[in-house]
């Protein structure tokens, strides 16, 4: 899901670059979706965001620090939750951003940027208990 949700954001990054149109529709796409409730949002859409460059550059980031994740994190360690909390914790105002992450973790998207922070806090707890009782059993 990971390689795939960097597919996707860089897709989107490659034509966003191309055609100010093309991110002015996905403002659009996005702030219709907002206003259906098919996307937990705690704010709306910024449109100069989209007109400026800033949509771009925080997908870019967003793309780099998944790449980042993805290449130094064993996916069934505290490391992958801890560098996903590390990006749900710098986001602003995502939606495809918050959407891909949701699609990561396999959560629907009702949750908002507080409740994927939360989950994967509680996923990150529930994994330290688990590895904590790991080792208590070896000794």
């Amino acid at each position: 899901r990971v390689k795939e949700s960097i597919d996707s954001i860089e897709e989107w990054i490659e034509s966003g670059e191309q055609s100010v149109a093309f991110r002015v529709a996905s403002w659009r796409d996005q702030r219709a979706a907002q206003g259906d409730l098919k996307i937990a949002m705690e704010n709306d859409s910024n449109f100069m965001a989209f007109v400026s460059n800033k949509a771009i550059s925080n997908r870019k980031k967003f793309a780099k620090q998944l790449r980042d994740a993805a290449a130094v994190t064993d996916f069934d360690s505290l490391l992958v939750l801890k560098s996903i909390h590390s990006v749900a914790a710098q986001m602003r105002s995502p939606c495809l951003r918050l959407e891909l992450l949701q699609y990561i973790l396999g959560l629907d998207n009702r949750y908002s940027v507080a409740h994927v922070t939360r989950s994967v806090e509680l996923a990150a707890t529930c994994l330290n208990l688990s590895e904590n009782d790991d080792n208590n059993l070896l000794k």
